[in-house]
């Protein structure tokens, strides 16, 4: 880093991985995206590096001060436990069953979802997902794709091949198989109705909720 394209008393200087603009990343504030660890955004861009490239991420935290990293792990303390899954007669309409083996993701993004005014269940993979879309009947599933036991496409697949469930919109999330060719064989072969690259943020999931289920009354 030029130390002349930074004030004397910056705190973290770096460079964005989107615009190369110079930035104060202990000065920057948080992304909105649904993911353990989120990260700072660029105040030219707007772009935080969340899909950056692991060799950017890699090099922003091995070069970060002591306060940097006690800020991300108070922001990751900040992170509440979501409940246990309420009773099917008990659960707040519209609901969302979320199915990831990531719980980190699972926490933030069931967080996110009450925020906006939704009912939110929780699965940790594609077994237990179709189980609880048998019992909940949700009004939306969100799953990652690929997952333990029973991935997210072919439980997606086998909720569209069952006349009780198939009318429930399933959106199917990947932050790897991103191509136009695993696009195609989602909406074909397992009959998703969504297929979107992780992470989400906040106004993505907001669009998608909306887009698939009737806005909740309390919601944004």
């Amino acid at each position: 880093m030029d130390p002349e394209r930074f004030p004397p008393d910056a705190g973290y200087p770096v460079s964005c991985h989107q615009c190369q603009g110079a930035f104060d990343a202990q000065a920057a504030e948080w992304c909105q995206c649904l993911v353990g660890r989120r990260t700072v955004v660029c105040p030219h861009c707007g772009s935080c590096f969340c899909r950056a490239k692991p060799a950017y991420k890699q090099k922003f935290w091995e070069g970060a001060p002591q306060t940097m990293w006690d800020r991300a792990l108070a922001e990751r303390k900040a992170l509440e436990q979501p409940p246990p899954n309420p009773a099917p007669d008990k659960a707040v309409r519209p609901l969302v069953l979320v199915v990831d083996d990531e719980k980190d993701i699972q926490q933030m993004t069931a967080l996110a979802i009450a925020e906006l005014g939704y009912g939110v269940v929780l699965a940790r993979d594609g077994k237990e997902g179709l189980e609880l879309a048998r019992r909940y009947r949700p009004d939306l599933i969100l799953t990652d794709a690929f997952m333990p036991k029973l991935d997210g496409r072919e439980m997606c697949r086998q909720i569209k091949n069952n006349p009780t469930l198939s009318s429930i919109p399933v959106v199917v999330m990947t932050a790897v198989y991103t191509s136009a060719r695993y696009r195609s064989e989602a909406f074909k072969e397992f009959r998703a109705d969504d297929y979107l690259s992780k992470p989400l943020d906040y106004p993505q999931l907001r669009s998608v909720l909306h887009k698939h289920i009737a806005p909740a009354k309390s919601g944004g």
